[in-house]
């Protein structure tokens, strides 16, 4: 049968069919989507709508022979009929029937792509929703827009300082016409003299409209750099759809071959990221649904016998927040076997006998993404080299993000990816020792710290520090981190000499953070907390750099680069030098890190947020984002009621303040003086600030973190899943 697509059609008429595959593209993605979940219910046993699935399956076959695919035609025909029988019969849905409907929606599946690919109208097949004009534009295209749009913003910023720079020239004018007026007020005062100060008085004058045309100027520049970046955003960013949404099907044909049942539930495929991160992690996320078919996978008698249905369920979750996004592959089989896992560690010559012994579970999973690491005793098709979990360790070390591995909740192993939503901007901390400034992901930030150096004491051999999460009624939550001076590690290697704790006013600097595939905690010493925002980002392709420790570089000015330092990469430097010294279970417990919601478990008190703003509409929205999250919110109208409220609720059990979101423009006292009082207090000392203001010069970023702050978030780019991503890491 000669192929209806072959030869190409009129412009008009290439133009209508574009326009019809892309409606068709969402319809029938809906219709599979629908089908796949009235047979996964009736998998489980759950009643299903029969007629619902007939319905769809007779409108999709419609639906392909309106846009010319009598492949898909003819699938969809024979599906149908399928249906029509089992409706007649009353026979309902078996196992056997099941298992030939899902092959035949893959068959579908394939058919639409053989169809669609070769022919000028397969990027329609990407588009979100159905629209009305198309372009083909190149990636790299994309990604010099993205930077362009950055730089455009580094021009913005410089563009702030120079109302800052007026207003010192107007302060200067003042200044020197005051120091005149005692001589002007004389008998004998020169002529000139009364000019000057005439002229000061018109250069001050000046001095004032031209910073008040400056700050409108900026704010109309800052509107328009917002919007752009929106724009810029949904031109770049691609739903996980187009990349993970056909996996499902490949799932369950690895499944078949291996002679196992699985359930895919694909859950967060509407979320939007760089298409260049969702390309490059495509195939590890293949690498962990082949591992939770090997070794999760189970024949239905034994899975029946350990009281688990027949299928496999294998889930795949992607979310996003704090500029993260983190894909994680979870299954209900036997989960990983530990024991397993310890004998290989001491078998290669991972971890000495009496380590791993005493290792924990995070510990020794970490050890799993050792290339040749496997504890499979033969080599099968899927599995078995020990090479596919360090290609995702690797892949993930490549995006500037980290892998890792647990058991999950209810049995079954998890495997957890993480990294930036966009690898050509980066959100970023910059760190200051000494001369030298350098930038650290601030997604593996977890708290900014200024403690006394009498906080900093030797335990296990090591300087460990305590990291509070917030006051409780019996004091302090805390868990231990050990310290690392940042300069000494960035130097080992380079004969730098060891420089000591940098101490300043009796105080040491430190920005704790996770790294290396067991989430190490790590307190780094740093002489300054410098900026916290936004950077454009490069890659670190240069001859003879470490790019295990330094993952890019951003630019802090407009020819200005600082380094981007991995965390794995110096958690593995610290490790090195003797940081973990192989007697694991003698090291410092790594704290848990919290859901981003309410509560610190499925059984924990909600925690409680005091929210510090005059402005009644900010209260109010972050209030209602708080609430919905599952927090507990109180809030302030200014800086001296939001003490107060510290005050009443100090040492209050279960009404104990967790944290507090603070604006810095606010009567009576504003938020860096709110900063200082609690960070004069003992107890209050101990709950994290977060500082969300509509100023974000450099200046007054830092010094909200020289002042204690957690973190630092500007209202012009604010985001609903950022805030949440921070407010989860610090509680």
């Amino acid at each position: 049968m000669p192929d209806p697509m072959a030869d190409p059609l009129p412009g008009p008429l290439q133009d209508l069919r574009q326009e019809l595959l892309t409606a068709f593209d969402a319809e029938y993605r809906d219709h599979l989507a629908s089908v796949r979940s009235g047979l996964a219910a009736a998998r489980r046993g759950e009643a299903a709508d029969l007629r619902d699935i007939f319905r769809r399956l007779h409108s999709l076959k419609g639906a392909a022979r309106a846009v010319d695919l009598p492949s898909v035609e003819a699938l969809a025909h024979g599906l149908e009929a399928q249906m029509a029988g089992i409706i007649e019969a009353g026979s309902g849905l078996g196992r056997d029937r099941i298992a030939s409907l899902e092959a035949g929606l893959d068959g579908i599946e394939t058919a639409i792509e053989a169809a669609i690919s070769g022919t000028g109208a397969a990027a329609a097949l990407t588009a979100d929703e159905p629209t009305t004009g198309y372009m083909r534009v190149e990636a790299g295209q994309v990604t010099d827009l993205v930077i362009a749009t950055t730089r455009l913003a580094q021009a913005v910023e410089r563009q702030d300082g120079l109302s800052a720079r007026v207003h010192g020239i107007e302060q200067a004018a003042r200044r020197a016409r005051r120091a005149l007026e005692p001589l002007l007020h004389r008998d004998n005062a020169p002529g000139p003299l009364a000019e000057v100060a005439r002229e000061l008085g018109a250069s001050m004058r000046d001095a004032a409209l031209l910073r008040h045309d400056l700050r409108e100027t900026s704010w109309a520049l800052d509107e328009a750099l917002r919007r752009l970046r929106e724009d810029v955003d949904r031109f770049s960013l691609v739903p996980a759809e187009t990349v993970f949404g056909p996996m499902a099907r490949m799932l369950r044909e690895l499944a078949r071959d291996e002679g196992v049942e699985v359930e895919p539930d694909f859950t967060g495929l509407g979320l939007q990221a760089d298409r260049r991160v969702l390309q490059a992690l495509k195939d590890p996320v293949l690498q962990l649904l082949r591992n939770a078919v090997s070794h999760g996978g189970e024949h239905a008698d034994r899975r029946r016998a350990r009281g688990r249905p027949p299928a496999m369920r294998i889930a795949l979750t992607l979310r996003s927040g704090g500029g993260r996004l983190t894909v994680t592959v979870t299954d209900d089989g036997p989960g990983p076997d530990i024991a397993a896992i310890r004998s290989r560690a001491v078998s290669r010559g991972l971890l000495a006998a009496a380590a791993a012994r005493g290792a924990t579970p995070e510990q020794l999973f970490a050890l799993v993404f050792e290339p040749g690491f496997s504890t499979r005793a033969d080599v099968g098709q899927l599995s078995g080299r020990g090479m596919g979990l360090s290609i995702v360790a690797e892949a993930a070390r490549a995006l500037e993000g980290s892998a890792r591995m647990s058991m999950a909740s209810g049995g079954g192993a998890a495997a957890e990816i993480t990294v930036p939503l966009s690898i050509a901007r980066q959100t970023a901390v910059l760190l200051a020792f000494g001369e030298d400034v350098v930038a650290l992901p601030s997604a593996a930030v977890q708290r900014l710290l200024r403690v006394p150096v009498s906080a900093i004491e030797p335990l296990g051999g090591r300087m460990c520090v305590r990291t509070q999460g917030g006051a409780s009624a019996g004091g302090a939550s805390a868990h231990t981190a050990p310290v690392a001076v940042l300069g000494e590690l960035l130097a080992m290697g380079q004969g730098g000499a060891v420089t000591g704790l940098p101490v300043h006013d009796g105080h040491v600097k430190l920005a704790v953070m996770r790294g290396g595939a067991g989430g190490q905690a790590l307190a780094l010493a740093v002489d300054r907390f410098q900026d916290v925002r936004r950077f454009l980002s490069h890659s670190a392709e240069i001859v003879g750099l470490d790019t295990d420790l330094v993952a890019g570089f951003v630019m802090i000015g407009s020819e200005t680069p600082a380094p981007l330092l991995s965390p794995d990469g110096l958690v593995a430097r610290w490790a090195h030098r003797g940081g973990w010294s192989g007697e694991m279970s003698s090291g410092p417990a790594l704290p848990d890190i919290a859901p981003p919601d309410g509560t610190a478990g499925d059984t924990a008190e909600p925690r409680t947020i005091l929210v510090a703003d005059d402005s009644i509409t900010s209260r109010t929205l972050e209030k209602s984002i708080l609430e919905a999250h599952g927090y507990r919110v109180i809030t302030a109208a200014d800086g001296l009621e939001a003490l107060e409220m510290l005050q009443i609720h100090r040492g209050q059990g279960r009404d104990t303040i967790d944290m507090v979101l603070a604006d810095i423009e606010m009567p009576r006292m504003d938020g860096f003086a709110l900063l200082e009082a609690m960070k004069g207090d003992p107890v209050l000392s101990l709950i994290p600030v977060i500082i969300m203001t509509s100023r974000e010069a450099a200046a007054d970023v830092r010094r909200g973190l020289d002042l204690g702050a957690a973190a630092y978030i500007a209202k012009q780019t604010f985001d609903q899943q950022d805030l949440l991503g921070v407010i989860g890491r610090l509680l």
